[in-house]
């Protein structure tokens, strides 16, 4: 029972400094303790988006980065009972540009990371995009958190202007981006297995550099 509550005790620690912080700064508003144990659901286990597991089918052409982090995203939030689901990897053009004619992303067809794999929306497992300012701000704390530890370059949309709290996405993705569109514009096959896929397209980009 004692290990189920450390890794709680102190993350409520951890939220109780991000609170100092922002008193210090002047901010008014709802404690970021208050926010955090707010995210916490006792019953998630009966929501059957939290029973289901991600598929690991939906991880086809994913940057490997992109799953470890959402792998240990997951793995955090559940020992702080905070259910958590990814909502979208990889997307087409279509829906990109469906999105973007919604006003929900910022980004037209060939223009976003996740038609190239390279981006992850996650979002609370029970109220999907229902999270107070400050939920979001736990939830990117969290991540920014695991990035760091396991030394993933990632960029979250809580930081933007076009304020997009969901999305985490390869910092580096343009050179992906372009690797892809110089394959496909001289007809150069790339690797179907997602690992070679990466692997191969990173070559690509180098070469192209190096010129």
């Amino acid at each position: 029972m004692l290990q189920k509550v450390k890794p709680l005790l102190s993350f409520l620690k951890w939220i109780r400094f991000l609170d100092r912080i922002q008193y210090l700064k002047g901010l008014a508003h709802k404690k970021h303790t208050d926010a955090a144990l707010d995210l916490i659901d006792e019953n998630a286990h009966k929501n059957i988006h939290v029973v289901i597991d991600q598929s690991e089918n939906e991880y086809m052409w994913v940057h490997p980065q992109i799953v470890e982090f959402w792998k240990a995203m997951h793995k955090e939030c559940k020992a702080r009972r905070i259910p958590i689901r990814a909502f979208e990897f990889l997307r087409t053009r279509e829906r990109q540009d469906e999105l973007h004619a919604q006003g929900r992303s910022n980004a037209t067809a060939g223009k976003s990371p996740h038609q190239y794999g390279l981006a992850v929306d996650i979002i609370s497992a029970t109220k999907a995009w229902d999270l107070s300012k400050k939920q979001w701000d736990v939830i990117g704390a969290i991540g920014k958190e695991i990035a760091r530890k396991r030394n993933i370059k990632i960029e979250w949309g809580g930081d933007w202007e076009f304020w997009d709290p969901a999305h985490w996405e390869i910092k580096d993705w343009k050179k992906y981006r372009q690797a892809y569109n110089h394959c496909v514009g001289n007809s150069i096959k790339i690797p179907e297995e997602t690992r070679l896929r990466f692997a191969f397209l990173e070559n690509v980009y180098e070469a192209n550099r190096s010129r």
